[in-house]
């Protein structure tokens, strides 16, 4: 009987997201959303999973890739979750922050 592979929702965004860091580039909540089959007002919880997964792994929170349309910038939960997982981001301005992990996402796809 061949192998049947599943994979959920939160690989799938891992793997999107991995994607956009090897194109240097940025997504938006919308179209993530409809590439993964969710509503961009509900992705938080799976980006979240994703980011805590990739932290625990030492790999970079490959949410800071995720931007609102209008904003062009991660939501406020964005900074809130960097700043928990990690402790140097604590005293760190949001723009810089920002910055930073973005960076760590596009060295590490390189």
């Amino acid at each position: 009987m061949a192998e049947i592979f599943q994979i959920d929702r939160v690989d799938r965004i891992a793997d999107i997201l991995y994607g956009v860091a090897v194109a240097k580039g940025l997504i938006g909540y919308g179209p993530l959303g409809k590439r993964v089959g969710l509503q961009a007002n509900f992705l938080s919880q799976p980006l979240a999973q994703v980011s805590e997964r990739a932290a625990d792994r030492g790999e970079p929170i490959w949410s800071a890739l995720v931007i609102g349309k209008d904003s062009g910038r991660p939501h406020e939960g964005f900074y809130a979750l960097a700043r928990r997982l990690r402790s140097e981001y604590e005293n760190l301005d949001d723009e810089v922050l920002w910055h930073k992990e973005r960076e760590r996402c596009y060295a590490a796809a390189r």
